[in-house]
C-alpha cells in the first residue's frame, strides 16, 4: 500500500526557501487563474469562443500565465517531466487499463450521481457560452484543438500533478496529507467552474475528485487521465455542436 503514496522518484526535503517558492506559485496560479476565469465569464460568456473576442484572449492569457508559472517551477525546482505526471507507462497496458478504469468512473458518476446533483440543486451546469459551436464546423474544429491543449493537458498538469504534489510538500509527505491534497485539489477544481453555476461545481468536483484518486492510483502518471479529460470534453463539444 505505500508504494500508492510514493512518487516515482521520491523528492529531496525541500529546504524553506523551496516551500516559500512552491507556495506563492500555488498562490498565483490560483489567483490568476479565478480572476481571469470570472473576467472571461462575466463579461464575454457569450463569445468565449469566438476569436474576435477580448473574451477569447483572456482565456488564451489565462493559459499562457499558468503555462509560464509551471515552466518557472519546473526550471527552478529543477523538476523533470515525470514529476508533473508524464513519466512514460512501464507497460503498455497499464495506460490502456487505466484509461478505460477512468472513464467508467466518469460514466458511472454521470448515470447515477449526476442526475442526483441535478435534482437537488437544478438545471444542468451553465455552459451556454458553447452554444455557438451549434452547426458551426471551423468552430468546432478550432475548439476540439484548444480543449485538448488547454482543458485536456494543461488543466491535468496544473491541477492534479502541480496542484497534488505541492499541497503535499506543504501538507507533510504521508498518506493524510496526499488525500487531503486530493480533496483540496478537486474543491480547487470545482471552484474555478464557478461560472457554470453550483451543478457545474459540484459536477466538477467530482470529475476532479475522480481524475485525482486516479492519478495516485496509477503511480502519479497523467496520461490516462489526460486522454479520457480530452475525450469527454469532445464528446460534450460534438454533442452541442449537433444539438
Amino acid at each position: 500500500m505505500k508504494r500508492i503514496f510514493n512518487r516515482p522518484v521520491a523528492p529531496p526535503e525541500y529546504s524553506l526557501d523551496q516551500k516559500i517558492v512552491l507556495g506563492s506559485a500555488l498562490w498565483l496560479v490560483l489567483s490568476i487563474n479565478f480572476t481571469l476565469n470570472y473576467l472571461t465569464h462575466t463579461y464575454y460568456s457569450g463569445n468565449v469562443m469566438e476569436m474576435e473576442s477580448p473574451g477569447f484572449w483572456l482565456f488564451m492569457l489565462n493559459n499562457v500565465f499558468l503555462a509560464g508559472i509551471l515552466f518557472f517551477v519546473k526550471k527552478t525546482m529543477r523538476w523533470k517531466w515525470s514529476d508533473l505526471g508524464l513519466a512514460r507507462p512501464t507497460r503498455w497496458w497499464k495506460p490502456v487499463l487505466m484509461s478505460l478504469l477512468v472513464f467508467a468512473g466518469v460514466v458511472l458518476f454521470a448515470k447515477f450521481l449526476q442526475p442526483l446533483i441535478i435534482e437537488t440543486f437544478g438545471s444542468h451546469q451553465n455552459i451556454s457560452h458553447l452554444y455557438t459551436l451549434r452547426g458551426n464546423l471551423p468552430r468546432l474544429i478550432s475548439a476540439l484543438f484548444t480543449i485538448w491543449v488547454t482543458a485536456a493537458f494543461l488543466e491535468e498538469i496544473i491541477f492534479r500533478a502541480f496542484v497534488i504534489n505541492t499541497l503535499e510538500d506543504l501538507l507533510g509527505k504521508t498518506p493524510l496529507a496526499t488525500w487531503t491534497a486530493v480533496l483540496m485539489s478537486a474543491l480547487i477544481f470545482g471552484g474555478i467552474h464557478a461560472y457554470q453555476g453550483l451543478t457545474g461545481i459540484l459536477t466538477t468536483f467530482c470529475i476532479g475528485l475522480i481524475f485525482g484518486v486516479a492519478y495516485i492510483f496509477n503511480s502519479r502518471r497523467l496520461w490516462p487521465i489526460i486522454l479520457v479529460h480530452g475525450l469527454v470534453d469532445s464528446i460534450m463539444l460534438i454533442s452541442i455542436y449537433n444539438s
